[in-house]
């Protein structure tokens, strides 16, 4: 799974018809003649971004900003605010969250919320290999954001599946990090959590889905 990468064509595709209105039909031939693609890849862009996050955006209350508005707010914060502030998010908001998505909190899960939430940067890719899930996401805003991303899914995953996350890399552009296998963690970690929020019995059936054994 990652993001930006180069179309799959193993995949299965079908032939399908909509109804648009004339204006639009223009606007996507203009837009696609400008980025140098035909108007079925613009469109299949845009249905992918609408499933993978755009679909999301209304149900969490998200806003969009610029990063201009970003970069202003990392300067001007410190390192002790900047993680006090990720680890309160990573810790209870995102648990929120991800009882709001998807109704409980397992590995499969996490690891569609992480997919989720790095789908929106400007690129982003995750590997399984040697029983690790590998993530680089490139955001291009500043270093102290790449701090509290740092801190953000450390707490995240520690708070939820007592995970140690290894930053490989960390640049005022992107990071790079990496943490062993989920279902092992949870296996080890599973009686420090609520039964009621968490539902092991459904994790190798998720994480069959989302393609991350």
């Amino acid at each position: 799974m990652g993001g930006n990468l180069p179309p799959n064509p193993s995949r299965k595709t079908e032939t399908v018809s909509y109804r648009i209105r004339a204006e639009l039909k223009s606007s996507l031939e203009e837009e696609a003649a400008r980025l140098g693609i035909n108007p079925n890849a613009l469109v299949s862009q845009i249905f992918s971004r609408h499933v993978s996050w755009g679909r999301y955006v209304g149900r969490l209350n998200f806003v969009p900003v610029s990063k201009d508005f970003l970069r202003f707010v990392f300067e001007t914060l410190s390192k002790d605010d900047i993680g006090r502030i990720a680890r309160s998010l990573g810790e209870s908001q995102a648990h929120e969250e991800l009882l709001f998505l998807f109704q409980q909190i397992t590995p499969g899960t996490i690891l569609m919320f992480i997919d989720l939430w790095a789908s929106h940067f400007d690129a982003w890719d995750h590997k399984y290999q040697a029983g690790k899930h590998l993530f680089t996401i490139k955001h291009d805003v500043n270093l102290n954001f790449s701090f509290f991303t740092k801190e953000y899914v450390t707490s995240l995953l520690q708070s939820t599946l007592g995970t140690k996350v290894d930053f490989e890399a960390m640049s005022p552009n992107s990071v790079t990090f990496s943490f062993g296998s989920t279902l092992q963690n949870w296996r080890n970690e599973e009686s420090k959590f609520a039964p009621n929020k968490l539902n092991v019995n459904t994790t190798a059936q998720t994480l069959q889905q989302t393609k991350t054994v």
